[in-house]
């Protein structure tokens, strides 16, 4: 069965409002493109922290005042409605109020679909400042769709093999990381391939895909929010970690039309001379995973 896959890069603000109006444009355009599955990037419905390097108390009560409760705050439930309605599975990043502990908020991926909400993803891996604002998640959830079983991983995740391994041993066919990658500098904006930060998102990208032959989407936030400047570049990646779409430093939509189930066999069979990267493992050997 042949799908089309999307990802967007977006320019976040820190309006809510704004920022769920252009959710709805995107939901809209792709899914008039024929695609089934959108990803949006990381804290793109409240925007991302000012600064990773210095706690900022008057943000940190933005973000407490603009969480939402997952699945029954208000944007989530419109993006939820906008999904079903547009038959379109919907990945996208928010802070989330947790519904039991008010004080407690977590840097949260939602997939939603077309038959409502699915499930969600907390953000594990947690850098700098966002310790001070954020809640650590405890589990690497994988959810079974109609086109497969999509799990979720949030930016600086994806520098963790564990992270996506742990995915993929649990059945993930697709990967999807949301994020807000920045800019190493503002000198490199005019020249982003030559920012070590595009270097390693990519590598990092590419290597997650290839080292668990599935399927990797990345979602990125483009352009200045906060101090940052974000690199767009989000990508969609094959079974063998090629990347056959990318909306490079812009913001967009990109697409790809792939038959997930045959180009994962063929991943895991032709992509590298018959070699299985997850059977091919020797587990009882690797003592300190087990901390041993």
């Amino acid at each position: 069965m042949t799908i089309k896959l999307a990802t967007a890069s977006m320019n976040v603000a820190y309006e809510k409002q704004a920022n769920l109006k252009k959710y709805m444009s995107f939901i809209d355009e792709a899914a008039a493109q024929g695609a089934i599955l959108l990803v949006l990037p990381e804290l793109s419905l409240q925007g991302y922290l000012p600064s990773l390097t210095q706690l900022d108390l008057q943000h940190y009560q933005y973000q407490y005042e603009n969480a939402e409760t997952v699945p029954d705050g208000v944007s989530v439930r419109a993006v939820t409605e906008r999904a079903i309605e547009r038959g379109i599975y919907v990945a996208f990043g928010l802070t989330e109020r947790d519904a039991d502990f008010n004080y407690k908020l977590y840097n949260t991926a939602v997939l939603t679909g077309t038959d409502g909400y699915v499930g969600k993803y907390r953000k594990v891996h947690l850098p700098l400042d966002e310790n001070h604002v954020f809640y650590s998640g405890d589990s690497f959830p994988v959810y079974q769709t109609k086109i497969g079983r999509i799990g979720m991983m949030i930016c600086y995740d994806k520098s963790f093999p564990e992270a996506a391994r742990e995915e993929a041993l649990a059945g993930a066919d697709i990967l999807l990381t949301l994020l807000a990658w920045p800019h190493s500098s503002a000198e490199f904006v005019s020249d982003p391939e030559k920012d070590p930060n595009l270097a390693k998102y990519r590598l990092f990208d590419q290597a997650r895909a290839a080292e668990n032959q599935i399927f990797f989407i990345s979602s990125n936030q483009f352009g200045p929010n906060g101090n940052g400047i974000f690199l767009g570049y989000s990508n969609i990646i094959n079974a063998n970690g090629d990347i056959i779409n990318t909306t490079g430093p812009r913001e967009g939509i990109v697409y790809a039309e792939v038959d997930i189930n045959q180009e994962i066999y063929a991943g895991k069979t032709l992509g590298m001379e018959g070699s299985n990267l997850l059977r091919e493992r020797k587990p009882l050997l690797y003592k300190h995973l087990r901390g041993e």
